[in-house]
C-alpha cells in the first residue's frame, strides 16, 4: 500500500505551516522552491485541503497561507482521507462500493481490521505531534527536509 505524492507533499506543506510563527504567512512559491514541488501541483494540494477548513489564505502583496486551526486539532486521518480521496486498503471497503461477494468473502474481516488499524494510527497522530517529533529529530538543522 502506498500513499501518493499528494499526501507526502501535502504533509510537508502542512509541517512547513506548523513551523511558522503564529500570524506569519507562508507563500506557496517559497514552499515550492524550498521543497522542490511544482507550484501548480502545490496549488492542487491546497485546493484539496480547503474543505477541511485547516488553511487560512490571504491574497495580495504579502499574502500567503497559514493554519486556520491549531496543529494539535489536525489529525492525519482527515488529511490523508482528503488528499487521497479514500484510504481503504481494498476497493470494497470504500464508501458507496458494493461487492457481490461481501456476504461470502472469507478475507473481508481481515481487510476491515487492517483498515481500522490504519485509520486508528492516523487518527492518533496530529500535525502537532509530527512537527514536535520532526523538531526533536532534526534539532540543529536550519532547514528540515521532509
Amino acid at each position: 500500500m502506498r500513499f501518493s505524492t499528494r499526501s507526502r507533499y501535502g504533509l510537508r506543506f502542512l509541517l512547513r505551516l506548523a513551523a511558522q510563527p503564529k500570524g506569519q504567512l507562508l507563500q506557496l512559491g517559497q514552499v515550492a522552491r524550498d521543497e522542490n514541488i511544482s507550484p501548480g501541483y502545490l496549488e492542487q494540494i491546497v485546493r484539496a485541503l480547503k474543505p477541511l477548513g485547516i488553511l487560512r489564505a490571504v491574497r495580495g502583496s504579502g499574502g500567503g497561507y497559514a493554519l486556520a486551526k491549531s496543529p494539535s486539532k489536525i489529525n492525519m486521518e482527515d488529511v490523508f482521507q482528503c488528499l487521497e480521496g479514500g484510504i481503504a486498503p481494498v476497493q470494497c471497503l470504500h464508501k458507496g462500493e458494493n461487492c457481490c461477494r461481501q456476504e461470502q468473502c472469507i478475507s473481508r474481516d481481515f481487510w476491515q481490521d487492517f483498515d481500522c488499524h490504519i485509520r486508528s494510527f492516523l487518527r492518533q497522530h496530529t500535525l502537532q505531534q509530527i512537527w514536535q517529533a520532526t523538531k526533536q529529530n532534526h534539532s540543529g538543522d536550519t532547514h528540515v527536509g521532509l
